[in-house]
């Protein structure tokens, strides 16, 4: 009962922070990953640790992630590509601002661990053209939980679904200019359950990323490992919604501001 009552207040909090600011909130999200993963990371860590890629993430001295930031690599190859994407402004060392190596001093391969599913998280925006937006973490955490189940990102979701009933009723959080047709079809609610259907399904099609060597892609054409990762074809539905939900957050970040100043 206590569990499900924390639950429920991580749910008030993230759904308060999104009322007034169009951006995730890291700090919140990680909270909710600290508390309630605990069970589902040992879980993951378990499944994982009986897979060969394990053995090779173990083994390395250097992970993936770090060979990407810093390798040099021919144009068009997945590590060219994702490499230009890490440089992208406004991207975040997750690994670093959730003080993973710190909390994992002296484990080794759970620190290796952490590591490479924070590459997960890095590559599920990038194959999939998500962006950093609420409704994009949205599309990621669907994705991801196709394959893992984590507490955190579920509760992430029921907040997120919560919000985008409320949104869906409130005018002021649509552009005035905006047909009422086109409200209603992208409307929050109709674009939170498409986005999370299709995540959904493009993270089942796709394997599981945790068990995937990424270092044997790294010179290999980017299209080519797109085919080999069943993710040959883009987002259709997410690609269709997201300069309209732009355009909405736009709306929605000005209105915040008005607020803010009176």
């Amino acid at each position: 009962m206590s569990y499900r009552w924390l639950q429920l207040k991580f749910i008030w909090e993230y759904a308060g922070y999104l009322h007034l600011y169009d951006i995730p909130p890291l700090e919140i999200i990680y909270k909710f990953i600290n508390v309630l993963d605990k069970k589902d990371i040992r879980s993951i860590y378990y499944k994982f640790s009986k897979t060969k890629t394990s053995q090779k993430v173990f083994e390395t001295d250097i992970a993936t992630l770090d060979k990407i930031k810093t390798g040099p690599f021919k144009e068009g190859t997945f590590g060219a590509e994702f490499k230009t994407f890490m440089n992208k402004e406004g991207a975040v060392d997750l690994f670093n601002f959730g003080k993973w190596g710190d909390k994992t001093e002296g484990k080794t391969n759970i620190k290796k661990f952490f590591k490479h599913s924070v590459l997960q998280h890095d590559l599920i925006h990038f194959f999939n053209d998500y962006d950093m937006s609420p409704m994009g973490e949205v599309g990621v955490l669907s994705f991801n939980l196709a394959k893992e189940w984590r507490e955190s990102y579920a509760t992430i979701l029921y907040a997120s679904f919560l919000m985008s009933i409320r949104n869906t009723f409130l005018p002021s959080k649509y552009p005035r200019d905006l047909p009422w047709y086109i409200a209603i079809k992208y409307s929050a609610l109709v674009v939170f359950c498409r986005v999370v259907v299709e995540g959904w399904r493009r993270g089942k099609r796709a394997p599981w990323f945790m068990d995937v060597d990424w270092n044997k892609y790294l010179d290999v054409d980017l299209q080519q490992v797109k085919k080999e990762l069943q993710l040959k074809e883009a987002p259709k539905y997410w690609l269709e919604v997201q300069p309209i939900w732009n355009r909405v957050m736009n709306n929605y970040t000005q209105e915040n501001a008005t607020i803010n100043r009176t």
